[in-house]
């Protein structure tokens, strides 16, 4: 079963994406969906304690991105990609069908072809799991009506990713047995990342982190993120492969 989509997008004519472009990205994949699966995973999702879970995740754009700080934008001057996840059978596929079948896409006003799609299964990893942030993970809780955001040295940066894993597996219908830690390596100040979303600012951070913990566990981090906010494009991890 398919739960990973890595997709190549190519400007039609050189231009700008602003900074939040996440926002669009999200839309796009909204919209690419079919209606009945896309208002599902919009408006419901799946029930948590802490409320309905959007079960997807999906990466920054990479590529041919160079930043203007006095704008807030980046100039796009060739290819970019975006990568995706879902632990929820469907939602991957029908988005690489929509992909497949669509000339030309626009994101946040800016028009792109559909170049190349790569397609993947994702399979439970050993333990341990060497995972890399290709979009900021974030981790937080609520104090007086605020987001209280944690770093990676404080110890409930780590407890907080492991009760979000355990909370999203079990939405999923899935209690693994066996304890489980998350564990940042390589991460450094350079790697913490304040970006926008909405009029929220968000804080999180990029690097390297070793899960030690049950497969299934594991898997549930590669196919719904690493901490919070996965739906709005943070926390997507990969198996590195070093």
């Amino acid at each position: 079963m398919v739960h990973y989509l890595e997709a190549k997008l190519v400007p039609l004519q050189p231009g700008s994406l602003p900074f939040a472009y996440r926002e669009a990205l999200q839309g796009l994949i909204y919209h690419l969906l079919p209606d009945r699966l896309g208002r599902w995973l919009h408006e419901e999702g799946l029930a948590t304690p802490q409320g309905r879970w959007k079960p997807f995740v999906f990466s920054r754009l990479v590529g041919k991105l160079q930043a203007d700080t006095t704008t807030k934008t980046f100039r796009v001057t060739g290819p970019v990609r975006f990568k995706l996840a879902s632990p929820i059978a469907g939602v991957v596929e029908e988005l690489g069908k929509a992909l497949m079948l669509t000339d030309r896409i626009e994101l946040a006003g800016l028009a792109f072809a559909h170049e190349e799609l790569i397609l993947e299964a994702i399979t439970p990893p050993s333990s341990p799991t060497l995972l890399v942030a290709r979009s900021p993970i974030t981790v937080f809780r609520k104090e007086n009506g605020r987001r209280r955001y944690f770093r990676p040295e404080e110890s409930e940066f780590a407890e907080l990713l492991v009760r979000n894993i355990r909370m999203k597996a079990r939405a999923l219908g899935k209690n693994p047995e066996g304890s489980a830690t998350v564990e940042p390596i390589e991460v450094t100040p350079r790697h913490k990342k304040i970006e926008r979303f909405h009029r929220l600012v968000v804080e999180g951070w990029m690097g390297r982190y070793r899960f030690s913990g049950p497969p299934e566990l594991a898997w549930v981090a590669l196919t719904s993120g690493l901490g919070a906010l996965g739906s709005q494009g943070f926390g997507f991890v990969e198996a590195s492969r070093d």
